[in-house]
């Protein structure tokens, strides 16, 4: 297998800083600061590996933008960054474009895409993070998501993670040594790249489990499927703190209060992909769970349950040890007078870190 060009790709984005976006911002107040210190990388889906063959975002109103770093074979996770960046003292305008090539190992398939970005949201964002937080980092990166099927997300990433982009690429036509800018004299050549790739990037049971079910199209659209939930706990086992570290399936990152009020509760919101926190089991005993979520149960329990805008609940029954934890998810149909709900989904696929 050729080696990477990331030592190149670095200086390449290092160079860029000095000398593709331009001028720092002098205006301190958070509505006037239109310019913030930022860098692009990228990620794909875990057990799904991509590889990004170029890449720009591109500043506002520019042709110059900041490379997205090429050449590795990504799979760290949906909304988490798996590649790295330098930048320089420079504060580059933020970008209004991105442009990217990529391509899917499991489908054999090359993509590629350009949309324009929602510029304003992105900046009220950054303003938001400085007005409301003036003494910590804001998002420090643009993080772009490639997925089989050409699904791709644009995130903020910082402190938090935030969805500000989602769109489709489009199949092309593209010879494996021209991707992978390597001289194969073969099909059998480029194939047997392709496939060592994948077996360094995934595990037996993963390449069985895509041999035998396919690849699921689609599946990072479903993700972002919004939901009225609220978390709810068995027999007073109650979060010792008053916030919950949480992660959801369309890629994002912010913390959520332990107990929901009735505004939040009725806020459609993305699903949680996995969530952390402190609960008082018994009398003497805490425990910390930290709970990831399979994806598709969940996803499919909340798509019968809550799919015509009813109220869902994710009920938690913390236990010892925290590997015993159970987890149903119902809906807020029941009548009155019954003190179990009418319907419910037990949850069988979910983990707890012991």
């Amino acid at each position: 297998m050729k080696v990477k060009g990331w030592c190149l790709m670095v200086f390449l984005t290092f160079i860029n800083f000095f000398s593709g976006c331009g001028a720092a911002a002098m205006n301190k107040d958070a509505k006037s600061v239109t310019n913030f210190k930022w860098y692009a990388v990228a990620t794909a889906p875990r057990g799904y590996p991509m590889e990004i063959i170029s890449g720009t975002f591109f500043c506002k109103g520019t042709n110059d933008g900041i490379p997205i770093p090429s050449g590795g074979t990504l799979t760290t996770g949906w909304g988490k960054s798996a590649s790295a960046y330098v930048g320089s003292d420079e504060i580059p305008p933020l970008p209004d474009r991105v442009q990217v090539k990529f391509y899917s190992y499991v489908e054999k398939q090359v993509y590629e895409a350009e949309f324009a970005l929602p510029y304003d949201i992105i900046l009220s964002k950054f303003q938001q993070q400085l007005k409301e937080h003036p003494d910590k980092a804001n998002y420090s990166s643009f993080l772009l998501g490639v997925a089989p099927g050409g699904a791709i997300s644009v995130w903020l990433e910082g402190t938090t993670t935030t969805e500000v982009f989602f769109g489709q690429a489009k199949k092309i036509e593209m010879e494996p040594s021209a991707a992978f800018d390597l001289p194969f004299k073969s099909k059998e050549q480029s194939d047997e790249y392709i496939n060592s790739a994948l077996a360094d990037s995934l595990t037996a049971e993963q390449l069985a489990h895509i041999k035998a079910h396919g690849v699921p199209i689609g599946i990072w659209a479903r993700y972002r499927n919004l939901y009225k939930w609220s978390p709810v706990y068995k027999d007073g086992k109650n979060p010792t703190a008053p916030e919950m570290r949480a992660q959801y399936l369309n890629g994002e990152r912010y913390p959520l209060p332990a107990h929901f009020n009735d505004e939040l509760a009725n806020t459609l919101k993305p699903l949680p992909s996995s969530l952390t926190f402190r609960a008082q089991v018994t009398p003497d005993e805490k425990a910390i769970y930290i709970i990831d979520f399979e994806p598709v149960e969940l996803m499919e329990a909340f798509e019968k349950l809550g799919a015509h805008g009813e109220k869902v609940y994710i009920e938690f029954d913390p236990q010892i040890p925290v590997t015993n934890m159970k987890i149903r998810i119902y809906n807020d149909s029941k009548p009155k007078d019954e003190k179990s709900p009418k319907e419910f989904i037990e949850l069988k696929k979910f983990k707890v870190d012991p």
